[in-house]
């Protein structure tokens, strides 16, 4: 039986959207205070303060891991068909 557009389509969304989690929660949200930390003098030396660059990276994270949250909910519709797409999918003119 051919895969439905659909179910691509939600697969695709809820890999994306692990991706995006996993980069946007632990990975960027570390990065902010690894600047700090292993004093890496990108975009400034100061250490000792929560600055400007910690401070997008966290946002950029936030919208990351939201946006990454969004496609994990998106995707786990799991390829719920309608009523005319089951039809199309049993007569075969559904292309994969």
């Amino acid at each position: 039986m051919a895969r439905s557009p659909n179910l691509k389509r939600d697969r695709m969304l809820f890999y994306l959207g692990l991706i995006l989690f996993l980069l946007g929660g632990p990975g960027l949200a570390v990065g902010t205070f690894a600047h700090d930390s292993l004093r890496v003098p990108v975009g400034g030396t100061a250490y000792a303060t929560f600055g400007w660059l910690n401070t997008t990276v966290l946002a950029v994270g936030a919208v990351v891991l939201v946006v990454g949250i969004a496609f994990l909910i998106l995707g786990l519709r799991g390829g719920v068909l309608s009523s005319s797409e089951i039809a199309d999918l049993k007569a075969g003119r559904l292309k994969t």
